[in-house]
């Protein structure tokens, strides 16, 4: 069998290895949106956020500005109240840190965790769903609004989310820290994984420390993305068969590109030595 048959069968073989992966594997979003919601979000640090009329757990109407001109960063998160599993590891990994961060700066810093499925999310809801975290609302608040508010503020913030035909929601494991202004300062992002990340920007504030950099490659703009739940463990774990489906697309290109290509620079590099 010549090389170029048996690099044909390779690549064969490796494209339906890779159908067969996606048929079996949950429905994943393009790589591409998933790209632009990372460069969105950041986009948005930098920008004044609007005085947003929002509901409370405790069903207290309440307007975002009220935070603001008081000396204290906010930091925003997102949730729905029906997520079964990757809402809530964020809202426990968000109490984690901020419990830890209270030991340091007391009450230096608010926090205000947005449910933003409008249509489940009443504030009997969200009271619901707030109490498996925490019974003391001081500084670690809960809140809904109007379907128009949320939108806007979410849009506001770069909060990247999509419903499914099911109702549930693919969207980012994004925090955002926001100045004592009202202005975004800083998202960060995986905080299943990396809740410190967050600590470290509310101590920039706080203490006016230099800012740190950011500096994102395109694998850890996919990996926001590219975490499952281990109901086993309790813990996001990386999906592997994303990354394998990614790899082998990448060989499939390659072996392509060298039956193209490749045997032609060979012929000609073997010319030029036989002169």
């Amino acid at each position: 069998m010549s090389l170029n048959t048996g690099l044909r069968f390779l690549s064969i073989f490796l494209l339906v290895l890779i159908f067969s992966m996606q048929a079996q594997a949950a429905p994943q979003l393009d790589p591409v949106i998933l790209k632009n919601a990372v460069d969105n979000s950041i986009k948005a640090e930098g920008r004044k956020l609007g005085d947003y009329t929002l509901v409370d757990q405790d069903g207290v109407e309440f307007r975002l500005g009220e935070y603001f001109g008081k000396g204290k960063p906010l930091v925003l998160s997102y949730i729905y109240t029906t997520c079964p599993q990757v809402c809530p590891t964020i809202t426990m990994e968000l109490k984690k840190a901020v419990d830890g961060a209270r030991t340091k700066y007391g009450d230096r810093f608010e926090v205000l965790t947005i449910a933003f499925d409008t249509a489940h999310d009443t504030p009997a809801a969200v009271n619901q769903y707030a109490r498996r975290f925490t019974e003391h609302f001081r500084g670690f608040r809960f809140a809904t609004g109007d379907e128009a508010t949320i939108a806007r503020l979410l849009d506001d913030t770069g909060f990247f989310r999509v419903r499914q035909d099911d109702g549930s929601f693919d969207h980012m494991d994004m925090v955002t820290v926001v100045k004592p202004d009202g202005a975004i300062y800083r998202q960060v992002y995986s905080l299943r994984t990396q809740p410190q990340g967050m600590v470290l920007k509310l101590e920039e504030l706080i203490e006016g420390k230099a800012e740190g950099g950011r500096g994102l490659s395109m694998v850890d703009k996919f990996k926001f993305f590219c975490y499952r739940y281990d109901p086993y463990t309790g813990k996001y774990v990386l999906d592997y068969p994303v990354f394998v489906s990614i790899g082998i697309q990448a060989l499939v290109i390659a072996v392509i590109a060298y039956a193209v290509w490749g045997r032609r620079v060979m012929k000609r590099l073997s010319k030029k030595d036989k002169k």
